[in-house]
């Protein structure tokens, strides 16, 4: 079986989906010979990964409104030609905008079955490309038709995947048909190796404090002012924020504004290194209310460390309240505050929550996804 995998983003960007899509397709080219298409440099070029692993760098320009994404010049007559050539049995689009519509009507037309994956919250995103600038009735008046591009779009795949079952509901809501709930995964192995030392003298973190970890992108949809204006009523604890992105400067010149000398960013960390930041905290926390899934939540719960998350899409539904983490409200900067300091000031549940969470967090175990989608894959070519 051969699977033709679009992908509106790739290496060296970081995010969730790169994350996962580097994960996950390696497994997959294990019992199925996969193609991935993804945005890359000026040319049309080929890069073999493994023996059942290739990938098509399709020519891209930097994508103007978010820095760091790029949009694939990729014409439907060459995608049309490659597929031809390859003869996949399956299409798999991943949160498909430019290239992959082009995909989605190309295989159409060629009689291919196709998959797509939910992995951006669209309605909420166009306010995010304005970087919040954009009026609220604007935003608000913006998502409607949205809604009807992502019915419209997805509702041409055979199948769509959703991440978590609440996006399956929306999804459904807005008329999309055949959705499947299939989670996101990580892959435990590769924090089999922890450096916590290491991490913590690179980025100078002092010793004896406890830690409150972020990790993630550094933009404006992420909300990690919110969570360093709630660290304003933390006390006697070190906020560590890992990541790059467009808002990385803004924030620490908030953070020199409120004084907070206990705030340390440590840009972009190696892969090597991450494992080091997890095992080095008490506490995960997000405030970023936009996450479809939330691997870095997972993440930290397979260090066996209570999570705390906003009350919305992925993060709602990995976060068991009180069972291996908090929700908290969206915009509570105050109960973002309170929730810490409730860790903070009780050892013994954060360790009851993060067991709970090391625990959960073997669900999403990206073999155990892998196996859910080559079914599907199977299915699909029937």
């Amino acid at each position: 079986m051969k699977v033709a995998v679009f992908t509106e983003t790739y290496h060296p960007q970081k995010n969730g989906v790169v994350v996962f899509l580097s994960d996950i397709l390696p497994i997959i080219s294990k019992k199925a010979e996969v193609v991935l298409f993804a945005p890359g440099g000026k040319k049309l070029r080929t890069e073999r990964i493994n023996r059942r692993f290739r990938i098509y760098w399709v020519p891209a320009d930097p994508f103007p409104f978010y820095e760091g994404y790029r949009m694939s010049r990729i014409r439907s007559r060459q995608i049309e030609k490659i597929l031809k050539k390859e003869k996949p049995d399956v299409v798999h689009l991943h949160a498909p905008v430019l290239m992959g519509l082009k995909a989605l009507r190309v295989s159409k037309e060629m009689g291919l079955p196709v998959i797509a994956t939910y992995h951006t919250h669209f309605p909420d995103y166009i306010p995010h490309l304005f970087k919040g600038m954009l009026p609220k009735h604007l935003a608000e008046f913006s998502k409607s038709p949205v809604r009807k591009l992502i019915s419209y779009v997805f509702s041409k795949a055979d199948c769509t995947t959703a991440p978590t079952e609440e996006l399956k509901k929306e999804l459904k809501a807005y008329g999309v048909k055949n959705v499947l709930y299939i989670p996101n995964g990580i892959s435990l192995k590769k924090f089999a190796k922890v450096d916590k030392k290491k991490f913590m003298k690179k980025y100078k973190i002092p010793a004896g404090k406890p830690i409150v970890l972020y990790v993630g992108r550094i933009s404006f949809e992420k909300k990690v002012d919110r969570l360093i204006k709630a660290f304003k009523n933390v006390n006697n604890a070190i906020l560590v924020i890992v990541g790059s992105g467009p808002s990385l400067e803004e924030y620490k010149k908030l953070a020199k504004e409120l004084e907070m000398e206990n705030v340390i960013f440590t840009g972009f960390v190696e892969d090597e290194l991450l494992p080091g930041a997890y095992a080095s905290a008490d506490i995960f926390a997000s405030a970023s209310d936009s996450e479809t899934f939330g691997l870095t939540f997972v993440e930290a719960m397979n260090f066996g460390i209570p999570v705390i998350g906003v009350k919305r899409l992925g993060a709602k539904e990995v976060i068991k309240d009180k069972e291996n983490g908090f929700l908290v409200e969206v915009g509570k900067e105050d109960e973002m505050a309170d929730k810490i300091n409730i860790l903070l000031r009780r050892p013994a549940l954060r360790k009851k929550l993060g067991k709970q969470g090391k625990k959960d967090a073997k669900e999403y175990d990206i073999e155990k996804v892998a196996e859910k989608f080559l079914e599907l894959y199977k299915d699909a070519k029937r």
